[in-house]
């Protein structure tokens, strides 16, 4: 069957060929048959061309066919080409990992190798400064001498200046135009000239100066005010509630010997 499916359309190819020799052959000897019917040969005619239409569906049909499988196939193809790629990504990455542990534990073993030779070495040394005081003392001085001193950082705080604007707020002031005052009022009294009394409107101002012996007189005088209020107008005013000031803001810390900074 996986044979057939494969060369499918080699086979349909001979099959139809088989089949048009054959045809060809009938059609040969009905042509050199005796018999003369001209509606019989019509009919082998109409038989053979719809043969020959449906040998060439067939093809056609068999033709799709094997262009589908090949689709397939090639499909298939570009799917184990992907996988392939995914499976080489996947082993490269796990021997970069494989790698960075090797490098890792190799450093360690370094580490750890050096370790016990300074252990050992101070040991050596504590044992040989036992023995001599003397050679303790000279090799102590060229050990001070070789080892460099550790640069020891010296932090200065690097600053900025913030300005701060004054705040407030704003508030109805009262500004007066003009003060408060009194407006006198006038009226036309009797006025005795010898003792200055001034009459109301019920007294007499004849009989008031017959027993006063002198003379009156009509004069305006003042008998009262009238009382005005002050006259101004609202403005909005600012009112400050905290002076502007400059802050002094650590924006961080600069080594002064080398220049590093945190």
């Amino acid at each position: 069957m996986e044979w057939f499916k494969e060369h499918k359309k080699a086979a349909t190819i001979g099959l139809a060929g088989i089949f048009l020799l054959v045809l060809i052959l009938i059609g040969c000897g009905v042509a050199f048959s005796d018999l003369g019917n001209g509606s019989d040969q019509k009919e082998q005619e109409a038989s053979v061309t719809d043969t020959k239409k449906e040998t060439a569906e067939e093809e056609k049909s068999s033709d799709a066919e094997v262009k589908k499988e090949d689709a397939a196939k090639e499909e298939v193809s570009e799917e184990k080409t992907e996988t392939k790629e995914e499976a080489k990504k996947e082993e490269k990455t796990e021997k970069k990992d494989d790698t960075k542990k090797t490098s890792t534990a190799s450093a360690k073993a370094t580490t750890k190798k050096d370790e016990a030779k300074t252990s050992s070495n101070k040991s050596s040394s504590n044992s040989s400064t036992k023995k001599t005081e003397t050679k303790s003392n000279g090799s102590s001085s060229s050990s001070s001498s070789q080892s460099k001193p550790q640069h020891t950082h010296t932090w200065v705080a690097q600053t900025k200046s913030v300005y701060h604007e004054a705040t407030g707020h704003y508030e109805n002031k009262w500004v007066e135009d003009s003060a408060a005052w009194d407006e006198p009022t006038y009226e036309e009294r009797y006025v005795c000239y010898k003792c200055g009394k001034v009459m109301t409107t019920d007294m007499d101002p004849i009989a008031h100066s017959a027993e006063c012996g002198g003379s009156y007189g009509v004069e305006s005088i003042q008998t009262g005010a009238i009382h005005h209020e002050a006259t101004g107008h609202n403005e909005q005013k600012w009112v400050q509630d905290s002076a502007a000031w400059t802050e002094t803001v650590t924006t961080g810390y600069k080594c002064s010997g080398c220049g590093a900074t945190k």
